[in-house]
């Protein structure tokens, strides 16, 4: 048999929000602050979309490497901030034509076209 809710409309005291409550909650569901009482630690302030803090100056980047304009790479999106190389492909582990991982006979990526490289012509599996 399904219990019927009484629905119960409350206004928020931080932040103003008014809804109806039919679950009894003794908190807000915008800003998840209390209503009364206050003995609940809110989850995040009002306005804030993350409970996970990072600091604004922490951009999300790392440093590895050697980096030739000095000190480690800089990593940001993908690319050294500092000398602009990509991330991913280790000069010093890869040789010119090395197969599907390295480099192609000119130096740089294999170009797969239809399973085949279109430079030099190595197969891709």
């Amino acid at each position: 048999m399904a219990q019927a809710f009484k629905e119960v409309r409350k206004e928020c005291p931080t932040c103003g929000y008014g809804w109806l409550d039919k679950y009894g909650k003794n908190e807000c569901p915008k800003c998840l602050k209390p209503l009364v009482g206050g003995g609940a630690v809110p989850k995040r302030a009002p306005g804030e979309a993350s409970t996970f803090k990072a600091k604004a100056s922490d951009a999300g980047e790392s440093e590895s490497g050697s980096c030739s304009k000095g000190g480690a790479h800089t990593w940001k999106f993908g690319k050294c901030s500092k000398c602009g190389v990509s991330e991913g492909y280790k000069a010093e582990n890869l040789s010119p034509g090395s197969g599907k991982q390295g480099l192609c006979t000119d130096g740089l990526k294999h170009t797969f076209k239809f399973s085949k490289c279109t430079k030099c012509g190595k197969a891709e599996f």
